[in-house]
């Protein structure tokens, strides 16, 4: 089911299905839309959220101790449930989803999740909070995937655009291989520290994945236009840069993630999967980011 914010900047859709942004309508461009409308050529995604993992594991499989459990990989299940509407006023929507039966088959874990939105002019921010309601300690990642249209007006090419960040940083590329980190990094070189030209051969090999960042707020735009997407991403500790590898594809994801994909020579441990959280019995758990629509 489909619910509405709006204001007179922005007008945002959203679906109980994952519980994810479905449109973004820029009512100051000419109600352009500016989220990824999931064309199956390249990706039927728009703005999935991640959780309880972020990235894959091998096999869609993982373990705790001696038992091994099956989980939708890549990025967790979260994207593919049906949530509830469990807040909902002028300018604010809450979607959650707590542990069930069917979830404990996956993930044995009691937790509840909410993700919560909120509309301000042009902004809106996204706020994940996370509950453990078990008696014993909790690991998990959350993230987010939002998919933006690049170029956003006509008569635009994809690479007219980049990315910039609001700051000068050196951040590291966390290395991968075949969607696996092998536990490398190494510094990923911006132009003059801040800027990153998008062109559609950066995702050949899959998704940048980048760390140690000293700036988490950057913008997706082009000189040619005063239209652009401003991320701030503070309580993230990685951002994913992608879109289909091999591709021409007219989108760019950017993803704040609080965990990775598994390691290549992982034996799928959960309670060592890199960069996992642990949460204690009955703690709660929060990390949020905004988007500026201009």
């Amino acid at each position: 089911m489909e619910y509405i914010l709006e204001n007179s900047a922005l007008k945002l859709t959203f679906d109980t299905l994952g519980g994810e942004i479905r449109s973004i309508i820029n009512k100051n461009n000419e109600n352009r839309e500016y989220l990824w409308q999931g064309n199956p050529e390249f990706w039927t995604g728009r703005s999935p959220n991640l959780f309880p993992i972020v990235g894959r594991v091998k096999e869609g499989k993982y373990k705790i101790g001696d038992t091994v459990y099956e989980i939708r990989s890549p990025h967790g299940f979260v994207k593919i449930s049906e949530l509830e509407v469990r807040n909902h006023t002028e300018n604010s929507i809450t979607f959650g989803i707590s542990s069930s039966p069917e979830t404990l088959k996956c993930y044995p874990f009691e937790f509840d999740f909410n993700v919560i939105f909120t509309l301000d002019g042009n902004k809106f921010t996204v706020k994940y909070d996370v509950k453990n309601t078990d008696n014993k300690v909790m690991y998990f990642s959350v993230g987010a995937h939002p998919g933006f249209n690049v170029p956003i007006n006509e008569g635009e090419k994809f690479e007219d655009y980049s990315i910039v960040f609001e700051d000068e940083c050196t951040p590291n590329e966390v290395i991968c291989d075949n969607c696996f980190i092998t536990g490398d990094k190494r510094p990923y070189v911006l132009e003059n520290n801040k800027v990153l030209p998008l062109r559609h051969n950066l995702f050949d090999n899959d998704a940048i994945i980048l760390a140690d960042m000293k700036s988490r707020k950057l913008t997706v735009g082009s000189e040619k236009s005063k239209s652009s997407i401003v991320v701030d991403f503070a309580d993230f500790d990685y951002l994913g840069i992608w879109h289909k590898p091999c591709t021409e594809a007219p989108y760019i994801c950017i993803e704040p993630w609080n965990g990775l994909p598994s390691e290549v020579t992982s034996d799928e441990e959960l309670t060592e999967k890199p960069a996992i959280i642990t949460l204690e019995p009955g703690k709660s758990y929060a990390a949020q980011y905004s988007v500026e629509i201009n």
